[in-house]
């Protein structure tokens, strides 16, 4: 059996993953630790930090996410991850 994909299930728009880094906002953040675990929280991005070519979100708990370990912002995709929706669910 054979499995087609349609690649336009998995485009993502890029400016929409940043238009949704807001400081102060309370977002669904979900993304991927050191070790692969898959992340799922409800958190308030602190602020935006790029420091020596790295981009990370600081959150209010004082966590510091990597930006490019986040999956999605209030279910605005990574360009990094995409099709990664299909795999996560809202338990």
């Amino acid at each position: 059996m054979e499995t087609k994909v349609n690649n336009s299930d998995f485009l993502v728009d890029e400016n929409a993953f940043r238009s949704a880094i807001i400081p102060g906002k309370f977002v669904r953040l979900e993304y991927l630790t050191d070790l692969n675990e898959f992340i799922k929280t409800d958190v308030t991005i602190k602020q935006f930090i790029r420091e020596d070519g790295v981009e990370s979100l600081e959150l209010a708990t004082g966590e510091t996410v990597p930006l490019d370990r986040v999956v999605s912002i209030s279910g605005n995709l990574s360009p990094r991850y995409p099709g990664y929706s299909n795999y996560s669910c809202d338990c």
